[in-house]
């Protein structure tokens, strides 16, 4: 496919997508050849999916140890396992993905980095469906980028019953003792996180955790920083989120991290009754200037209710 082809809707949705803090949009982090060299490898994704088909494509720079998060199932964790998600949903005849990376940042010690953006899906005879994407990567010494976990946000749900029949998370690797204790405060920084929504609320919560470049997914926008992320929750009373971590991991310099989690939403229905949504989460972590960690972005996607055997 020419990517070209997706210039204009990808224009549309890039002029409203950053939501403004004041009267000024959120600054963008220094560009470094590594970062620059990350979201090419990102974006050139189109091209690949192009050439050998999307599933293809994404297995091709997925590690061996990768998780992946699609609507409709829970979190899928190996490269196993994500291709067997895969072959049970295949794409509809025709269909195209051209990805484009609006955020991101490396580690210090550039062994890992992050890219969020938009997702452009073309369906034969369907109007254009823009979705949302965050992608955590991780490069061994003369090693490519590989994507070690990965969100699609908005994007079409897995088929029912199309992934894991049980839900294990896979145990922590065994770390060297500072990065081990590195990944113990990403993990705790998370649940602090998810324990300050539970007292304070979710917005409050969430415009103390967020970056001052931090993001989180609007409908349409991106939603920058504290004051538009308070903003944001502002509108949503009568809601509420809870949510744990399952599963985090930290780079090498120990200064950037994620973190997998499951989520329910709680709302209340017409007839006033508690109705539940149940989700998960892939939250990017980076370590501040004090010491504390706040996260750079934050999406997911839903996951069927566990069965109450």
């Amino acid at each position: 496919m020419n990517t070209r082809a997706l210039a204009l809707p990808i224009a549309v949705l890039l002029a409203g997508a950053c939501h403004r803090r004041g009267d000024e949009f959120a600054p963008s982090p220094a560009r470094l050849p590594a970062r620059d060299t990350l979201f090419a490898i990102d974006q050139a994704r189109s091209d690949s999916a192009a050439t050998r088909g999307i599933s293809d494509a994404m297995l091709a720079i997925l590690s061996a140890d990768a998780a992946y998060l699609r609507a409709g199932v829970p979190a899928i964790y190996g490269i196993d396992a994500i291709r067997a998600l895969f072959a049970a949903n295949p794409e509809t005849s025709g269909t195209s993905i051209h990805w484009q990376p609006l955020g991101g940042g490396i580690a210090n010690d550039a062994s890992s980095g992050y890219t969020y953006g938009i997702a452009a899906r073309v369906t034969p005879r369907a109007p254009v469906r823009l979705e949302r994407y965050i992608a955590y990567w991780r490069r061994q010494s003369r090693q490519p980028w590989r994507i070690v976990a990965y969100a699609e946000v908005g994007a079409p749900p897995a088929t029912e019953g199309s992934g894991p029949v049980d839900r294990l998370t896979p145990a922590a690797p065994t770390l060297p003792r500072p990065q081990a204790q590195a990944r113990n405060a990403v993990r705790a920084a998370d649940s602090l996180f998810a324990d300050l929504a539970y007292r304070m609320g979710t917005g409050y919560a969430f415009a103390a955790t967020v970056a001052a470049d931090g993001v989180i997914f609007g409908n349409p926008q991106l939603v920058i920083g504290p004051q538009a992320v308070q903003e944001f929750f502002s509108g949503g009373a009568g809601a509420s989120l809870s949510w744990q971590p399952v599963y985090a991991s930290v780079s090498s310099s120990r200064d950037l991290g994620f973190t997998i989690g499951e989520y329910t939403s709680t709302i209340r229905g017409p007839t006033g009754a508690a109705v539940q949504r149940f989700g998960k989460y892939l939250t990017v972590w980076r370590l501040q200037a004090d010491g504390t960690w706040k996260f750079v972005v934050d999406g997911g996607n839903t996951t069927p209710a566990r069965d109450p055997r």
